[in-house]
């Protein structure tokens, strides 16, 4: 992901777009397990993804292999 660090504003709701351009079956799926988020990315068109209000912390996000990682930092 690119990138594959991002800064959020605590207790605030967000939204992320996320541009899949990897056509491989990997990258198809982005989880956000601690959020309980797990959505199927299109190919080449954009996709929004709605995050409620977070805590201060360190959310990880991942494709359902873990070969494409990233981190959400809330603060």
């Amino acid at each position: 992901y690119k990138p594959s660090r991002i800064n959020l504003i605590a207790n605030q709701a967000t939204e992320l777009r996320f541009l899949r351009k990897d056509a491989s079956p990997c990258a198809e799926i982005l989880l956000l397990p601690d959020l309980d988020i797990s959505e199927s990315l299109p190919l080449n068109k954009p996709m929004t993804i709605q995050l409620p209000a977070l805590a201060k912390g360190e959310y990880e996000f991942h494709c359902q292999m873990k070969m494409y990682r990233g981190l959400l930092v809330v603060g």
